[in-house]
């Protein structure tokens, strides 16, 4: 099971040293061996993080870098940069970039490029929004988002999906546990018809991920772990759906 956090444009150094205390002493010694631990934060803090995190199984993720390689682009921070000061992962295409920041096909697969060139694992967010979702279209609007990875280039690209439908980000509202088994099913069959991966396809659920809700949501066959938005910054609550 992956636990992956979200942390946004939140936190600050107390925060995160607070929060890498509560994991090292009540979550790593009681959980399971197979399962991960991933805080994706703020690119400010990532050095700091990653080497707090040094000989622990806690590891640190991105969440978002440029489109370029490198160059005269003030502000911007690299693939390379990112996997330099031993971050491992990176999060590309979530919804807020989307909206926000007019993200498509073409920009992420500029991304996709450098991540996998840097050696970074992506973590690749996909989702419908509400309308999408009342309409019937949720599956089309999947397969476009998904069909950036489709790419041949991207072959060994070692990445993990995660399923956020945008209506339930930070709302509070989740799909019925059903339809998140049967969409997460639905990405990963689509992923390996459309490419040439033999090896399984992981899927985590995101979306006002909670205390109260995560063990229902662990329990579907085809979850292989959740991203956290908002409660991954409550170390307690995070603690808590860790374990």
């Amino acid at each position: 099971m992956i636990y992956a956090a979200n942390w946004k444009m939140n936190g600050n150094t107390r925060l995160i040293n607070h929060m890498l205390s509560e994991i090292k002493l009540e979550v790593i010694p009681y959980i399971s061996k197979s399962s991960e631990i991933i805080l994706c934060l703020p690119s400010i803090f990532l050095g700091g993080a990653v080497i707090s995190c040094k000989n622990t199984p806690i590891q640190v993720g991105a969440q978002d870098c440029s489109s370029h390689k490198d160059g005269a682009y003030t502000g911007e921070i690299s693939a390379a940069m990112i996997s330099d000061v031993g971050s491992e992962w990176l999060i590309l295409g979530h919804s807020e970039r989307r909206q926000y920041h007019k993200e498509n096909n073409p920009l992420l697969y500029e991304k996709l490029l450098l991540a996998q060139a840097a050696g970074l694992k992506v973590i690749f967010c996909v989702g419908e929004t509400y309308e999408q979702y009342l309409n019937g279209t949720a599956k089309e609007i999947l397969v476009e988002q998904l069909s950036v990875l489709f790419d041949p280039s991207f072959i060994n690209l070692n990445f993990i999906i995660a399923y956020e439908p945008v209506w339930a980000i930070g709302t509070g509202l989740v799909p019925e546990l059903e339809d998140i088994n049967l969409i997460h099913q639905f990405i990963k069959s689509s992923i390996f018809e459309k490419t040439e991966r033999k090896s399984n396809v992981l899927v985590l659920y995101g979306g006002s991920v909670s205390p109260e809700n995560v063990k229902q949501i662990k329990s579907l066959s085809n979850v292989d772990g959740v991203l956290v938005g908002g409660a991954s910054l409550d170390p307690e609550k995070f603690k808590q759906i860790c374990l």
